[in-house]
């Protein structure tokens, strides 16, 4: 086992997560995969593509203790390269896995990997939040949105309101500064008639400085 998975495996026991053999090989052959796309594809930034393990995998797996429904159906809105949704599918195999992204080049990627990794229960959705919630497909289908970066909250919640069940959370990661971006989104009144919110703090050497899990459970 190389460097980065055993830095990986023990951040993740930090987290009360034990990875096998099989999801180490997994996870080991998604950061391979994500560095050769992104020598021609800009799927992560240049800062973060020698922290891989600390600052995607693991930030994406401090998600995993609030999902308690081993067979959830989770939607990751705006995920990117698969963050933070195929890290938890690798840690929690029975969910159901549909990834949001707009962007053309990172759909390739995320169909790629979900072959390449043969990730069962794992689909893409490759079209523009706008769009899809002017329909009813998606709407209350889900038991958990989760997003890390792709948007404000204020905008997060509407989303959250269409896509999740009743009960559903709603789980975003943030950093520790999101106390103004909170309060805009608390100032929308409906948001206390829908949603119950929690937050948590996540303080892992591993993964720099103290992260926030903002969590808002859709009460109708």
């Amino acid at each position: 086992m190389n460097q980065d998975m055993l830095l990986l495996q023990q951040g993740a026991r930090l987290l009360d997560i034990e990875l096998d053999d099989e999801q180490i090989a997994l996870f080991d052959l998604y950061q391979n995969e994500l560095l050769k796309w992104t020598a021609t594809t800009n799927l992560i930034s240049e800062k973060t593509a020698g922290e891989i393990v600390t600052r995607h995998f693991l930030d994406s797996l401090s998600a995993a203790k609030f999902i308690s429904n081993p067979n959830a159906r989770l939607v990751d809105l705006g995920c990117g390269a698969g963050f933070p949704g195929i890290p938890l599918k690798i840690a929690m195999p029975s969910i159901q896995l549909y990834l949001l992204e707009t962007n053309r080049k990172k759909v390739s990627f995320l169909k790629h990997i979900i072959r390449t990794l043969k990730l069962e229960q794992t689909q893409t959705l490759h079209d523009r939040t706008e769009k899809i919630v002017q329909a009813k497909t998606w709407k209350e289908k889900f038991d958990i949105v989760i997003s890390r970066a792709a948007f404000k909250l204020p905008d997060l919640l509407t989303l959250g309101q269409y896509f999740l069940a009743p009960d559903g959370l709603l789980i975003t990661l943030k950093g520790q500064d999101v106390s103004s971006e909170l309060d805009t989104a608390l100032a929308d009144r409906n948001v206390s008639k829908v949603y119950q919110l929690y937050q948590y703090d996540i303080n892992m050497t591993l993964l720099g400085p103290p992260r926030k899990i903002i969590i808002f459970q859709k009460t109708k």
